[in-house]
C-alpha cells in the first residue's frame, strides 16, 4: 500500500472548521511534547550532568594542587634535612672540636664535665653527641659559644640547653647543653 500525502491534505480540507482547529491543536501539542521530550529535556539533562562533572573535576584539580604543594613542601624539607646531615669524615672528632670551641669562647676553667655518646638511629644514621656542663659563665660567653657551635663549619646543633641562674650571682649562669652531630652511616 502506497501512502500519498495528498490524500491526507484532502481529508483535512473536508473537515469542519472546528475539527480542523482541534486537529491543528492536537498536531501542535504532539510536536511540542515531542520537541520537549526528545530535544529540550535531554539537552538540559546533559547540561546539568556536564556542569556536575566540571565541578567534580575542578574539585579534584584543587585537591591535586593541594597535594602537589604538600609534596613539594615535604620534598623541600627532606632536602633541607639531607643538607643538615654531615658527610662521614673519619678524622673528625666531635669531642675534640667542642673542647677547642669551648676553650676559645668560654675557657676550660668553666668546664665541669664533657660526656660523649653515640646512638644509632635506624640503619642509615648515627647521632654523635656530647653533654657539656659549664659553670659561672656570663651571658656574652654563652652567646659566643652558641654562635660558634651553631654557625661553625660543621652541621652541629644544640639538641638540649638548660640555663640556670646562680643563686649568689645574678650575672653568671650554670649551663648544661647537649651538642649533636647527625651523620650517615656507610654500609
Amino acid at each position: 500500500m502506497k501512502y500519498d500525502p495528498r490524500t491526507l491534505l484532502g481529508s483535512f480540507s473536508r473537515l469542519a472548521p472546528r475539527e480542523r482547529l482541534l486537529v491543528g491543536l492536537a498536531t501542535l501539542s504532539v510536536v511540542g511534547i515531542s520537541l520537549y521530550s526528545f530535544v529540550w529535556d535531554p539537552v538540559q539533562t546533559s547540561r546539568a550532568l556536564t556542569e556536575r562533572r566540571i565541578k567534580t573535576k575542578s574539585d579534584d584539580l584543587r585537591d591535586i594542587l593541594k597535594q602537589r604543594d604538600t609534596y613539594l613542601d615535604l620534598l623541600r624539607r627532606l632536602e633541607a634535612n639531607k643538607a643538615a646531615i654531615s658527610p662521614t669524615d673519619p678524622s673528625f672528632s666531635l669531642f675534640a672540636y667542642l673542647d677547642n670551641t669551648i676553650a676559645q669562647a668560654v675557657g676550660r676553667e668553666h668546664v665541669t664535665s664533657m660526656n660523649p655518646s653515640t646512638k644509632n638511629i635506624g640503619n642509615d644514621y648515627q647521632e654523635d653527641s656530647v653533654e657539656i656542663k659549664l659553670t659561672q659563665i656570663n651571658l656574652a660567653q654563652l652567646v659566643d659559644l652558641l654562635y660558634r657551635v651553631e654557625k661553625g663549619d660543621r652541621q652541629l646543633r644544640f639538641s638540649r640547653l638548660t640555663i640556670k641562674k646562680r643563686y649568689n650571682d645574678n650575672f653568671n649562669f650554670d649551663v648544661t647543653a647537649t651538642v649533636s652531630l647527625l651523620k650517615a652511616v656507610n654500609s
